[in-house]
């Protein structure tokens, strides 16, 4: 069964992708899928468009559907997502300094 799915992905991304050109970073996606780690490999595929890579999926959750979020960028990556069967939202992109 496809439900949307909340993915907390940390990636890389291009230097010059981001105005502080660091590469690493995390974002919170929402996306349909049948399990999370098909949510994982829609997210690694569309990524690839952009050179971007997942590295890790710190957290795959259903969003069930009498959900909601306080924070307003979320609660909008929300209804979007619930409108479109093909969406993939991303959230703001919150880059590190590797160690």
């Amino acid at each position: 069964m496809v439900v949307i799915w909340k993915l907390v992905a940390e990636i890389s991304v291009q230097p010059e992708d981001v105005p502080s050109g660091l590469t690493k970073g995390f974002m919170h996606v929402l996306t349909w899928a049948d399990s999370a780690e098909s949510a994982e490999r829609k997210l690694s595929d569309y990524f690839k468009r952009f050179d971007w890579h997942v590295i890790s999926i710190e957290d795959a959750r259903i969003i069930h559907d009498d959900e909601e979020f306080e924070c307003d960028e979320m609660q909008d990556m929300l209804e979007r997502t619930k409108a479109n069967l093909n969406a993939i939202m991303l959230g703001t992109f919150h880059s590190y300094k590797p160690n």
